[in-house]
């Protein structure tokens, strides 16, 4: 697409960095017509034009910039305000011009600034306006960081950043507004500003947000605190006037707009029609309904209750019809496969496309504001439909067999092969883990696991057990494929342990009742009792577990559960290894307590806390925690630590000064080295140098820092690093 060489070399020149041909780094790659690329790199952006011409355009954006629909202009967020480039002449203003860091507009929450990419922004069909929030962290509390061992200095630096609490008073909040492109001019839209929930992730790209197809109303969907009830508001774009469509409540739980809370929610917007596409859990299992926008009015239920939806993944109104991945349909099955169905707009019929004994995937739409991890800016960022909608590429997946992408046709007809998986660079021997069924400790509900082996596995030995947990409410994790969660089951399983991963009750990719196991009771959140029951009956299938030397161990959600479980089931587990648990929601994100567990009232946070429970430590605990973690905050697992020490429990405790939200090479191998010795009773290498994908990132980042004073005459470097 351009000269990746030149482009090297003349950002070495003009940064002072260092950037491989090979290896640019760059990020928020956008590609114009003419062929222009911006991007950012090193907390500046670029553009780069055909003819080899590169400008620094100032500091990186806070957020994705924003094509408008006739192609001429970009809208991105500058110094926590709005700008605008015209995209042929390159000129730029501001839009707006009050912005600030705690009152920003197009933007997250502070909280959740790290965590989460894309804009606040949508611009109008005529391309005149657009369509914001202007984000109020004004009055939430801190929580203030301390970098002990900073990069320069030996001088301790603190920093702090909004971070509201379970009950706080003030939490983040959206004022909802159009702009006009020309003159600026605001139309503020006259409804309260909307609560921030949901994970923190915002109106704009969490999909709850959008212009009418003739640019005179706009849309947005308002999620109560606390989630019991979300409202679909349409607004006059020139003068504000609001108009409740309708409402969903879920008194006893929290109202599911999604799948789960990391993607989008499932709301499709469908502006010739004016109509939308509506996820809800009304009926006990997730389903689709159409709603007509001049009136709010039902037109009628689109699928099934003889399964369950996963995703919209795409919406073709030319067709009048919708594309979705559905599970549960075959009670034979593993209840989490999921299969594709095609339902027709105007009569809510349905037709299977494809299914199988697997995962039938096909990448949502981008332009349906579908998927969190694909919309950025609201353009879409690949899809597995075609255009037409004629075509799509569908990915076929198990953990125990090599995946298999397919293009196929809207007659279900395969009409080619585009890559089938292959191992690579695994021990010799390597063994695919298998996936299994077990029951709940119900004795009833089916749930799934996935078993890991080591590659020198014989089942004439006697194996140790580890329990890779997760324990989040908000997510289903036994793999699909070799990813995710199985990438720290495999080497687990190579240092001598079968280790098992296992979706119990209180998560996601189920029903309401199923995930809802978990509601006012986070400490349900994936049921322990489950994964004792289901690895106690894997056990009796493959008498080579060890029942007397069973593990767990998890990071994030999965550090609060493993501790959770260590604490609350001492005969059952005797080493937990914990890597930055939330370990009580009460010193968590606000949006997560108040979603999963309720209302803080009085005590009812307790039972969750998993310092309630330190008196019971009995096995071989080891917690984990980086100091920059600005999303489980570290205050969390220090109140766990005064508690284990105010009971006399002896513990162990690794400490990452530097870190954020992830392990550090030598954490990581701390926490293998903790289960060779305290679960096998085997004796690890002493200081095993172990050099993790963190450790990359960081010594990729000093290496290419500053890096011109050591590059050639070219603005490469002189000589690659091995």
């Amino acid at each position: 697409m351009f000269d990746h060489s030149d482009l090297a070399a003349k950002l070495t020149k003009k940064s002072g960095n260092i950037f491989p041909p090979d290896d640019l780094g760059i990020t928020d790659l956008y590609v114009d017509g003419d062929g222009t690329i911006t991007f950012s790199a090193f907390q500046k952006r670029y553009s780069y034009d055909s003819n080899g011409v590169l400008k620094e355009l100032g500091d990186a954006l806070l957020s994705a910039p924003v094509v408008s629909p006739d192609g001429k202009l970009e809208a991105y967020v500058k110094d926590w305000n709005i700008w605008v480039r015209d995209l042929e002449s390159g000129e730029e203003k501001p839009i707006t011009t009050d912005g600030q860091e705690r009152y920003a507009y197009a933007t997250k929450p502070g909280a959740s600034r790290g965590f989460t990419w894309g804009s606040e922004l949508r611009w109008a069909p005529d391309s005149k306006r657009v369509f914001t929030v202007q984000t109020d962290d004004r009055q939430v509390k801190d929580v203030p960081f301390i970098q002990y061992a900073p990069e320069d200095g030996v001088r301790p630096v603190a920093f702090s950043m909004p971070y509201a609490f379970p009950g706080d008073l003030h939490i983040p909040m959206y004022r909802m507004l159009v702009v006009d492109v020309e003159d600026g001019k605001q139309v503020p839209i006259k409804y309260r500003d909307l609560p921030a929930g949901r994970m923190l992730d915002a109106p704009f790209n969490g999909g709850r947000a959008w212009w009418g197809g003739d640019g005179k109303r706009v849309f947005f969907v308002d999620v109560e605190r606390g989630e019991k009830a979300a409202h679909l508001i349409s607004a006059d774009a020139s003068t504000g006037d609001t108009t409740e469509l309708f409402s969903e409540t879920n008194p006893d739980g929290y109202v599911e707009l999604s799948d789960n809370v990391y993607e989008a929610a499932s709301i499709v917007p469908l502006p010739e029609r004016n109509q939308v596409i509506w996820y809800s859990e009304r009926t006990g299992r997730p389903q689709l309904y159409l709603y007509d926008l001049a009136t709010g009015q039902l037109v009628r239920k689109l699928t099934d209750d003889a399964y369950g939806v996963r995703r919209i993944v795409s919406a073709d109104e030319s067709r009048g019809e919708v594309l979705i991945s559905i599970s549960g349909r075959d009670p034979t099955k593993n209840p989490y496969y999921e299969e594709i169905l095609r339902i027709d707009l105007d009569t809510g019929n349905g037709e299977i496309l494809s299914q199988g004994d697997d995962h039938r995937f096909i990448a949502p739409d981008g332009r349906n504001g579908v998927s969190f991890a694909l919309l950025l800016g609201g353009a879409p960022r690949g899809s597995g439909v075609s255009p037409s909608g004629d075509y799509w590429v569908e990915t076929r997946q198990r953990i125990d067999r090599p995946a298999v992408s397919v293009i196929r046709t809207r007659s279900r007809r395969e009409v080619a092969t585009l890559e089938t998986a292959s191992l690579n660079h695994v021990p010799e021997g390597f063994r695919r883990p298998e996936p299994v069924l077990v029951k709940a400790a119900n004795g009833k509900t089916i749930l799934q696991g996935a078993i890991f082996r080591p590659s020198d596995f014989d089942p004439s030995k006697i194996y140790p057990v580890i329990d890779l947990i997760y324990g989040g409410p908000q997510a289903a994790v036994v793999p699909v494929a070799l990813d995710g969660l199985a990438n720290m089951a495999m080497p687990l399983a190579e240092l001598g342990f079968v280790t098992v991963i296992i979706d119990g009750r209180g998560t996601t990719g189920r029903d309401r009742e199923f995930h809802e196991h978990s509601y006012g009771a986070v400490e349900k959140a994936s049921e322990v009792e489950d994964h004792i029951a289901a690895i106690r009956q894997l056990a009796q299938r493959y008498p080579y577990m060890d029942l007397d030397r069973v593990g767990i161990t998890g990071f994030s959600g999965g550090g609060y559960m493993s501790t959770s479980a260590i604490l609350r089931y001492p005969d059952f587990y005797k080493v937990a290894v914990s890597g930055a648990g939330n370990h009580d929601q009460r010193d968590f994100w606000h949006s997560w307590g108040e979603r999963y567990q309720g209302e803080l009232d009085g005590d009812n946070y307790l039972a969750q806390a998993n310092l309630t429970y330190a008196k019971n430590l009995e096995g071989k605990l080891l917690l984990y925690q980086g100091l920059m973690d600005t999303g489980v905050q570290p205050g969390t697992l220090f109140n766990l630590v005064q508690k284990l020490e105010d009971e006399n429990k002896d513990f162990d405790l690794v400490i990452a000064p530097r870190a954020g939200h992830s392990y550090t090479g030598y954490a990581q191998r701390r926490g293998w080295d903790y289960f060779v010795e305290h679960l096998a009773g085997k004796t690890p290498p002493k200081e095993f140098e172990l050099i993790n994908g963190y450790d990359y990132t960081i010594a990729e980042m000093k290496r290419r820092k500053g890096g011109a004073s050591k590059a050639g005459k070219d603005g490469q470097p002189e000589s690659k690093p091995e």
